[in-house]
Protein backbone atom coordinates (compact mmCIF):
# COMPACT_ATOMS: atom_id res chain seq x y z
CA UNK A 1 0.00 0.00 0.00
CA UNK A 2 0.90 3.58 -0.84
CA UNK A 3 0.99 6.40 1.29
CA UNK A 4 -1.96 8.33 -0.07
CA UNK A 5 -3.72 5.61 -0.61
CA UNK A 6 -3.90 4.99 3.19
CA UNK A 7 -4.61 8.41 3.86
CA UNK A 8 -7.28 8.25 1.31
CA UNK A 9 -9.00 5.34 3.15
CA UNK A 10 -8.50 6.74 6.23
CA UNK A 11 -10.16 9.69 5.31
CA UNK A 12 -13.11 7.88 3.98
CA UNK A 13 -13.57 5.72 7.28
CA UNK A 14 -13.26 8.80 9.24
CA UNK A 15 -17.01 9.68 7.90
CA UNK A 16 -18.34 6.53 8.18
CA UNK A 17 -20.26 5.47 11.10
CA UNK A 18 -17.74 2.97 13.27
CA UNK A 19 -20.07 0.70 14.93
CA UNK A 20 -20.84 -0.36 10.79
CA UNK A 21 -17.56 -1.01 10.12
CA UNK A 22 -16.13 -3.01 13.16
CA UNK A 23 -15.36 -6.05 13.40
CA UNK A 24 -13.33 -5.57 10.21
CA UNK A 25 -11.31 -7.93 8.31
CA UNK A 26 -8.14 -7.95 6.74
CA UNK A 27 -7.38 -10.23 4.03
CA UNK A 28 -3.91 -10.53 2.54
CA UNK A 29 -2.70 -8.79 5.62
CA UNK A 30 1.31 -9.33 5.42
CA UNK A 31 3.16 -9.36 8.76
CA UNK A 32 2.95 -6.94 11.58
CA UNK A 33 6.57 -5.80 10.90
CA UNK A 34 5.49 -5.29 7.18
CA UNK A 35 2.35 -2.74 8.55
CA UNK A 36 4.36 -1.08 11.34
CA UNK A 37 7.77 -0.76 9.68
CA UNK A 38 7.70 -1.91 5.74
CA UNK A 39 5.12 0.13 5.33
CA UNK A 40 4.08 2.25 8.37
CA UNK A 41 1.82 4.51 7.12
CA UNK A 42 -0.54 1.25 7.09
CA UNK A 43 -0.91 0.70 10.73
CA UNK A 44 -0.41 4.83 10.82
CA UNK A 45 -3.76 5.66 9.13
CA UNK A 46 -5.44 2.64 9.61
CA UNK A 47 -5.09 0.37 11.89
CA UNK A 48 -3.72 2.15 14.46
CA UNK A 49 -6.82 4.57 14.93
CA UNK A 50 -9.27 1.43 14.90
CA UNK A 51 -7.21 -0.07 17.91
CA UNK A 52 -6.89 3.60 20.11
CA UNK A 53 -10.65 3.17 19.95
CA UNK A 54 -10.60 -0.91 20.72
CA UNK A 55 -12.14 -1.41 17.92
CA UNK A 56 -11.47 -5.08 16.69
CA UNK A 57 -9.60 -5.71 13.19
CA UNK A 58 -8.43 -9.49 12.34
CA UNK A 59 -5.53 -9.88 9.98
CA UNK A 60 -5.87 -12.56 7.55
CA UNK A 61 -2.75 -14.20 4.99
CA UNK A 62 -2.80 -17.27 3.41
CA UNK A 63 1.16 -17.10 4.91
CA UNK A 64 1.39 -17.33 8.66
CA UNK A 65 4.10 -15.66 10.67
CA UNK A 66 4.05 -12.47 13.56
CA UNK A 67 0.77 -10.09 13.72
CA UNK A 68 -1.27 -12.48 11.44
CA UNK A 69 -4.81 -13.67 13.31
CA UNK A 70 -5.65 -16.21 10.89
CA UNK A 71 -4.04 -18.22 8.24
CA UNK A 72 -6.57 -19.76 5.42
CA UNK A 73 -7.11 -20.16 2.03
CA UNK A 74 -10.20 -18.47 0.80
CA UNK A 75 -10.83 -20.75 -2.18
CA UNK A 76 -11.15 -23.33 1.08
CA UNK A 77 -14.88 -23.98 1.59
CA UNK A 78 -14.68 -24.83 5.58
CA UNK A 79 -12.20 -22.15 5.98
CA UNK A 80 -15.24 -19.84 4.05
CA UNK A 81 -17.39 -21.07 6.58
CA UNK A 82 -15.90 -20.68 9.73
CA UNK A 83 -14.79 -16.98 8.38
CA UNK A 84 -18.68 -16.28 8.16
CA UNK A 85 -19.03 -17.51 11.42
CA UNK A 86 -16.78 -14.30 13.10
CA UNK A 87 -19.54 -12.07 11.73
CA UNK A 88 -17.43 -9.35 10.17
CA UNK A 89 -19.00 -6.05 8.91
CA UNK A 90 -16.44 -4.75 6.62
CA UNK A 91 -13.47 -6.25 4.59
CA UNK A 92 -10.24 -4.35 3.58
CA UNK A 93 -8.25 -5.97 0.79
CA UNK A 94 -5.34 -3.71 -0.73
CA UNK A 95 -3.45 -5.02 -3.84
CA UNK A 96 -4.32 -8.03 -3.44
CA UNK A 97 -6.47 -8.97 -6.72
CA UNK A 98 -3.72 -8.20 -9.17
CA UNK A 99 -1.42 -11.28 -7.74
CA UNK A 100 -4.53 -14.10 -8.72
CA UNK A 101 -5.42 -15.24 -11.71
CA UNK A 102 -8.86 -16.32 -10.65
CA UNK A 103 -9.89 -12.84 -9.29
CA UNK A 104 -13.75 -13.34 -10.06
CA UNK A 105 -13.83 -16.16 -7.59
CA UNK A 106 -12.19 -14.02 -4.88
CA UNK A 107 -13.71 -10.98 -4.96
CA UNK A 108 -17.01 -13.34 -4.58
CA UNK A 109 -15.77 -14.93 -1.42
CA UNK A 110 -14.71 -11.16 -0.15
CA UNK A 111 -18.18 -10.00 -0.89
CA UNK A 112 -19.67 -13.24 0.90
CA UNK A 113 -17.78 -12.68 4.21
CA UNK A 114 -19.66 -9.16 5.28
CA UNK A 115 -22.94 -9.41 5.40
CA UNK A 116 -25.78 -6.91 3.81
CA UNK A 117 -24.83 -3.32 4.29
CA UNK A 118 -21.12 -4.43 5.47
CA UNK A 119 -18.37 -2.64 3.73
CA UNK A 120 -15.70 -3.34 1.55
CA UNK A 121 -12.14 -1.49 1.18
CA UNK A 122 -10.74 -2.49 -2.13
CA UNK A 123 -7.86 -1.02 -4.30
CA UNK A 124 -5.80 -2.37 -7.13
CA UNK A 125 -3.06 -0.40 -8.73
CA UNK A 126 -3.73 1.46 -12.22
CA UNK A 127 -0.63 3.10 -13.01
CA UNK A 128 1.71 0.60 -11.40
CA UNK A 129 4.96 -1.17 -12.81
CA UNK A 130 4.89 -5.09 -13.09
CA UNK A 131 5.82 -6.08 -9.51
CA UNK A 132 5.78 -10.09 -8.70
CA UNK A 133 4.03 -11.18 -5.30
CA UNK A 134 4.18 -14.02 -6.08
CA UNK A 135 2.67 -12.91 -9.60
CA UNK A 136 1.33 -10.03 -11.23
CA UNK A 137 -1.05 -10.71 -13.99
CA UNK A 138 -1.23 -6.95 -14.65
CA UNK A 139 -4.62 -6.30 -13.67
CA UNK A 140 -4.93 -2.87 -13.80
CA UNK A 141 -8.51 -1.53 -13.15
CA UNK A 142 -10.52 2.07 -13.62
CA UNK A 143 -13.43 2.42 -10.63
CA UNK A 144 -15.92 0.79 -13.11
CA UNK A 145 -14.18 -2.03 -13.91
CA UNK A 146 -12.78 -2.95 -9.99
CA UNK A 147 -16.30 -2.31 -9.18
CA UNK A 148 -17.65 -4.84 -11.41
CA UNK A 149 -15.93 -7.61 -9.84
CA UNK A 150 -18.34 -7.63 -6.82
CA UNK A 151 -22.21 -7.36 -8.20
CA UNK A 152 -24.63 -6.93 -5.31
CA UNK A 153 -22.96 -3.91 -3.92
CA UNK A 154 -22.78 -0.82 -4.53
CA UNK A 155 -19.95 2.46 -4.97
CA UNK A 156 -19.98 4.85 -1.96
CA UNK A 157 -16.79 6.23 -3.02
CA UNK A 158 -14.27 5.50 -5.68
CA UNK A 159 -11.20 7.37 -7.08
CA UNK A 160 -7.84 6.96 -8.70
CA UNK A 161 -5.37 8.15 -6.30
CA UNK A 162 -2.24 9.88 -7.22
CA UNK A 163 0.47 8.13 -5.00
CA UNK A 164 3.37 10.21 -5.88
CA UNK A 165 6.55 8.21 -7.81
CA UNK A 166 9.56 5.34 -6.80
CA UNK A 167 11.66 8.20 -5.40
CA UNK A 168 8.75 9.70 -2.99
CA UNK A 169 8.14 6.01 -1.26
CA UNK A 170 12.05 6.07 -0.96
CA UNK A 171 11.99 8.96 0.88
CA UNK A 172 8.95 8.21 3.08
CA UNK A 173 10.41 5.15 3.74
CA UNK A 174 13.83 6.33 4.86
CA UNK A 175 11.96 9.04 7.05
CA UNK A 176 9.22 6.63 8.11
CA UNK A 177 11.67 3.69 8.82
CA UNK A 178 15.13 4.17 8.08
CA UNK A 179 16.33 1.21 9.39
CA UNK A 180 13.83 -1.40 8.52
CA UNK A 181 13.90 0.35 4.83
CA UNK A 182 17.93 -0.23 4.64
CA UNK A 183 17.96 -3.46 5.98
CA UNK A 184 14.92 -4.37 3.50
CA UNK A 185 17.67 -3.08 0.99
CA UNK A 186 20.58 -4.94 2.08
CA UNK A 187 18.99 -8.72 2.33
CA UNK A 188 17.40 -8.33 -1.33
CA UNK A 189 19.98 -6.64 -3.15
CA UNK A 190 21.44 -10.25 -4.55
CA UNK A 191 18.37 -10.69 -5.89
CA UNK A 192 17.80 -7.47 -7.08
CA UNK A 193 14.88 -6.98 -5.85
CA UNK A 194 12.88 -3.42 -4.65
CA UNK A 195 11.47 -3.40 -1.09
CA UNK A 196 8.28 -4.47 0.20
CA UNK A 197 7.46 -6.64 -2.92
CA UNK A 198 7.37 -4.06 -5.25
CA UNK A 199 9.11 -5.67 -7.65
CA UNK A 200 12.68 -6.00 -9.43
CA UNK A 201 14.44 -2.89 -9.33
CA UNK A 202 14.64 -3.13 -13.53
CA UNK A 203 11.18 -2.53 -13.58
CA UNK A 204 11.09 -0.21 -10.78
CA UNK A 205 14.12 2.59 -12.45
CA UNK A 206 11.76 3.70 -15.17
CA UNK A 207 9.54 4.65 -12.36
CA UNK A 208 11.78 6.82 -10.30
CA UNK A 209 10.19 10.01 -11.52
CA UNK A 210 6.71 8.45 -12.84
CA UNK A 211 3.63 8.67 -10.60
CA UNK A 212 1.84 5.95 -9.10
CA UNK A 213 -1.80 5.94 -9.26
CA UNK A 214 -3.77 3.40 -7.40
CA UNK A 215 -7.79 2.20 -7.82
CA UNK A 216 -9.63 3.05 -4.57
CA UNK A 217 -13.22 2.03 -4.05
CA UNK A 218 -15.54 1.81 -0.59
CA UNK A 219 -18.46 -0.39 -1.77
CA UNK A 220 -21.59 -1.35 0.34
CA UNK A 221 -23.46 -4.70 0.41
CA UNK A 222 -26.76 -4.51 -1.04
CA UNK A 223 -29.96 -6.68 -0.03
CA UNK A 224 -29.88 -9.93 -2.82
Amino acid sequence: MLIQEARWFAAVMADLDEAGVFPMLNIGSHTEEFRKQHQPWIDRYIFGPARAHNRMVKHLDIRSGAGVDIVGDLTNGTFLTALGAMKFKSVFSANLLEHVENRQEIAKVITSVVPVGGYLFVSCPFRFPYHADPIDTMFRPNVGELAALFPGTVVRRGAIVDCGSFASYVVARLWGHPGAFLRTLLQKSSRVSAPDGLGSVQHLLPWTFKRFQETCLVLQKEAA
